[in-house]
């Protein structure tokens, strides 16, 4: 296929780049922008926390000294996907306004260790007000005993004082009592009117409610609920049908992925004393460390979601010790899941695509990474990661009018859990498109062309795998998913065969970058979370700055063993054998390089001894 060769960045290739972006922002500003338009995140992290903490301690008078706190950001993720099935987006927008429903909220824990008694205070990101609570008590802790009605009474009081909640615009959802040793605790639900929302024309499919609800225990309320959708059962099992088609695509994924692995394990021991992957481990090496303490950061950063989620049945210290050895377990086998591609990758495209020199980090690393060049394929990059949000813009329409797609987007908000959401944005983008690109870029298209000896094949079945491995995103059908980043891997693939894997990887970081911080870009949201979101989609540009008035040259050097010196003096003593030893002159270069290496002698020594002292093939 010509149109794969290898391409320099001409004018004619810059025009076409740049006419496919400005397409790719006008595809994206039309279909998709609205979805992110109207988020509000005003409230910040430790601002929505001290509301917590101020209404426990002034209006609960909770003596807060006694509990450990921990705050993350959620979304009620089967609303979501109950209003993404059912109503279009103007209709959402409409129905949101409409009754001040809020899907997205700050969710405060206030716990002790080895105690069940704990406080949940919910705050709203944009107004910052409570709009639940939770006061989750010991069976056997004491209260006064009233009646149902009274109870009642006290609930309508309780929410009428908290949300001027008139009773008159409900209807009684439930009611019910639960008697403990000690107390009898009293549920409330009241079912808002006019506000039902089927999601099927079968009428025996349920319709989702908005419910206000209260729980009364003694002269306590210990749960109100300012308003939540509940979703019908039958929606549920649809859905988690729907669920396990994307899970069994995942699991097919991992075992072609486990295969890939096990390809590049096998290819790396076999040819351990491949020059390639010689003058390639430090790199990978490197790169692999860095993703793992990348990793290790990520864990830190997002500490309050681990901390949220302690069962307090247990010590709060052994439960940080399993979190942690589960971590390093499997921090361990995804660091291998990169090493091993990202050298087996280097060593098969120095092999297959002689011609392809920028396909792998080889040429960078025998020649420089600052370079004009390096700036321009980086550069490139961001048209590359705004043609993708197009394709996947694009995708996604034609889905949702044609193949009842519905997609779920609000989970990218949760990134604020983090205490530096920013650092959480460069993380996920710069792992998944480092990690991801070596193994099904630079890895398997090179892989592929070599079993299948044509490069088509190469890339299809490389996008293929790659785009079901994402089947288990909250998109529906969970098919689409797998079709919809296939197609960007294709594209991808043949950015990368034309121009290389840097720009493959810079465009990958911006198109998971913009995604993951689109909430606080696009949004309403503090001024440091929009600043910070923007640093990071910066960020290669700033590095290709620098390579472009470093402006070093792109000359490889030759490619030759690194030894230590012990191997440097075992090279002399074999490059004086191999001078004076009359025997030489009657073996071939192969038969030498055996002979030698029979007798235990360091394969590098060997390669180099006869390099140096110019012995004939």
């Amino acid at each position: 296929m010509a149109f794969l060769s290898p391409a320099k960045n001409s004018k004619k290739n810059w025009l076409v780049f740049g006419i496919l972006s400005v397409l790719s922002i006008l595809v994206w500003y039309q279909f998709t922008y609205p979805h992110f338009s109207f988020l509000d995140l005003s409230i910040s992290r430790s601002k929505a926390l001290a509301i917590a903490e101020d209404y426990l301690s002034k209006e609960k008078n909770i003596p807060l000294s006694d509990f450990q706190t921990a705050i993350i950001f959620n979304t009620d993720s089967w609303a979501d996907r109950y209003m993404q099935k059912s109503m279009d987006f103007d209709e959402i927008l409409s129905f949101l306004k409409k009754h001040n429903l809020e899907i997205f909220y700050w969710q405060v824990r206030f716990f002790q260790e080895n105690q069940k008694e704990q406080y949940y205070v919910t705050i709203s990101p944009s107004s910052g007000e409570v709009i639940r609570y939770r006061h989750i008590l010991d069976n056997s802790a004491v209260r006064r005993n009233i009646d149902k009605n009274c109870a009642q009474t006290a609930a309508i009081k309780s929410l009428r004082a908290r949300f001027q909640f008139q009773i008159n615009d409900y209807d009684l959802h439930s009611d019910k009592s639960v008697k403990f040793d000690e107390r009898k605790d009293h549920s409330f639900s009241w079912e808002k009117k006019g506000a039902s929302v089927p999601w099927d024309t079968d009428k025996n499919s349920g319709s989702a409610k908005l419910l206000t609800t209260a729980i009364i225990s003694g002269d306590e309320t210990l749960e109100f609920t300012k308003l939540r959708m509940e979703v019908p059962d039958q929606f549920k099992r649809f859905l988690l049908g729907e669920k396990s088609v994307g899970n069994n695509f995942a699991v097919v994924f991992r075992v072609f992925y486990f295969f890939i692995l096990a390809i590049s394990i096998f290819y790396v021991t076999t040819n351990r004393n491949n020059i390639i992957l010689h003058n390639s481990k430090k790199f990978a090496i490197l790169i692999t460390t860095a993703l793992f303490i990348l990793y290790f950061i990520s864990i830190l950063n997002n500490f309050e979601r681990t901390i949220y989620h302690y069962v307090t049945t247990s010590s709060f210290l052994s439960y940080l010790w399993r979190f942690f050895m589960n971590f390093l377990l499997d921090s361990f086998v995804v660091t291998i899941g990169i090493l091993m591609p990202c050298l087996a990758g280097e060593a098969m495209r120095y092999e297959v695509n002689p011609d392809r020199p920028k396909g792998s980090f080889l040429h960078y690393l025998q020649s420089t990474w600052l370079s004009r060049d390096v700036f321009q394929l980086i550069a490139l990059g961001y048209l590359v990661g705004i043609i993708m949000l197009g394709i996947q813009s694009l995708a996604f329409e034609l889905g949702e009018r044609y193949l009842g797609v519905w997609v779920e987007y609000y989970w990218l908000s949760q990134l604020s859990t983090g205490y530096i959401p920013f650092l959480t944005v460069f993380i996920l983008a710069f792992s998944a498109s480092v990690s991801e690109e070596i193994a099904f870029r630079m890895f398997c298209i090179n892989y592929g062309q070599k079993i299948f000896k044509k490069i088509f094949p190469a890339i299809l079945i490389s996008s293929i795998i790659w785009g079901f491995g994402h089947s288990t995103y909250n998109i529906f059908p969970m098919w689409f998913r797998g079709l919809e980043v296939t197609l960007l891997g294709i594209f991808l693939s043949v950015v990368y065969l034309k121009y290389g894997i840097i720009p493959a990887i810079v465009g990958h970081f911006i198109f998971d970058a913009f995604w993951t911080s689109s909430p606080y870009l696009l949004g309403k949201s503090t001024m440091f979370d929009f600043t910070s979101s923007l640093a990071i989609l910066i960020l290669p540009l700033s590095i290709g700055l620098i390579a472009y008035f470093s402006n070093r040259k792109e000359e490889e050097r030759p490619l030759k063993w690194n030894m230590s010196i012990h191997q440097i003096f075992n090279l002399n003593i074999l490059k004086t054998f191999l001078k004076h030893e009359s025997t030489v002159k009657t073996q071939s270069r192969e038969e030498l390089r055996r002979n030698i290496s029979s007798h235990g002698w360091d394969i590098v020594v060997v390669e180099t001894a006869l390099d140096e002292t110019n012995t004939d093939s």
